[in-house]
């Protein structure tokens, strides 16, 4: 006898029979799962074909359940705890294909199944891990901390129900679903940490708890209370107020240079020259011949 495994499919021979099988196998609570088992049969064997699923107990010195069994073309598959439940996938086993379906899992049905085929002189079994874990339930999504600016957030997401390993995730809903730069997940707490650094940091963001056989989200939305918005649209207010102020008097002040530039230059005449008198006998007087001086002063 030997084995070959390759790509997690395992290849057991014996004499000339294969049953083959992939291994382990995770399903959900409620659900239905297929356990494969495949093999081929030579002519030399001329036996009857025997085909027995059952549950291999943990303690070797247990008995065995049976889940299903096929033998003389009769199927019988009234066993507990899966009556009803359990079927051959193919209406002919004994065409090569042995494999079963379950259906309405419980947390019970997890257990290490033995898929066995017989034909005389052949005989070959395969073991295969059937994994039945709960679904995560729909987490929820808490805030902790005040929606301010420069002020930390933490994002809590919960899920009360649900089989391990598992993780959280967070996204924002965006175009690109990306969190900002300094976001921080922890995917097995599943916190995400945040500082309100500016306003596109809002939004709504989606967390999703996840296992392996399942998922489920919540949604929060991160947005400034009353008084904060309050607070910051007056103080947007104000510092519109004080830019206005400021290019009022800038624009002032440009205004006022030039009107000092264009009216503040003065018209001043010079002082009239010392009048020049006649002779007593004339008693006229002569302005002198220089010409009167007119200068522009500017003020600048």
């Amino acid at each position: 006898a030997y084995a070959i495994v390759t790509n997690s499919v395992c290849h057991i021979v014996l004499v000339s029979m294969i049953v083959v099988s992939v291994s382990p196998t995770y399903a959900a609570v409620g659900d239905s799962v297929t356990l494969r088992c495949h093999f081929n049969l030579a002519p030399e064997d001329l036996g009857v074909l025997d085909i027995e699923w059952s549950i291999k107990p943990s303690d070797v010195r247990e008995e065995e359940t049976l889940v299903i069994w096929y033998a003389g073309n009769h199927i019988y598959d009234g066993y507990d705890p899966f009556r009803g439940r359990v079927q051959f996938v193919s209406p002919d086993p004994a065409s090569g294909n042995a494999s079963i379906s379950i259906t309405d899992l419980t947390p019970t049905d997890h257990n290490t199944y033995q898929c066995k085929v017989r034909k005389l002189p052949g005989i070959s079994m395969i073991n295969m891990d059937l994994n039945v874990m709960e679904r995560p339930t729909e987490p929820e999504c808490n805030l902790e901390g005040v929606v301010d600016l420069g002020h930390k957030v933490v994002l809590r997401c919960r899920s009360t129900q649900g089989s391990s390993p598992m993780w959280y995730s967070w996204y924002k809903e965006s175009r690109n679903k990306m969190l900002p730069n300094d976001g921080y997940v922890s995917s097995v707490q599943g916190d995400l940490f945040l500082t309100v650094t500016k306003e596109n940091i809002l939004g709504t963001y989606i967390c999703t708890a996840q296992n392996l056989v399942g998922m489920d989200t919540c949604r929060l939305t991160l947005k400034f209370s009353s008084a904060v918005r309050i607070r910051v649209a007056a103080a947007a207010a104000g510092t519109a107020l004080i830019t206005i102020i400021i290019i009022a008097i800038i624009i002032f002040c440009h205004h006022k240079r030039k009107i000092e530039l264009h009216l503040g230059c003065e018209i001043i005449e010079d002082e009239m020259p010392p009048h020049q008198w006649l002779p007593k006998k004339s008693q006229q007087v002569i302005p002198s011949r220089s010409v009167l001086k007119v200068r522009k002063v500017c003020n600048i």
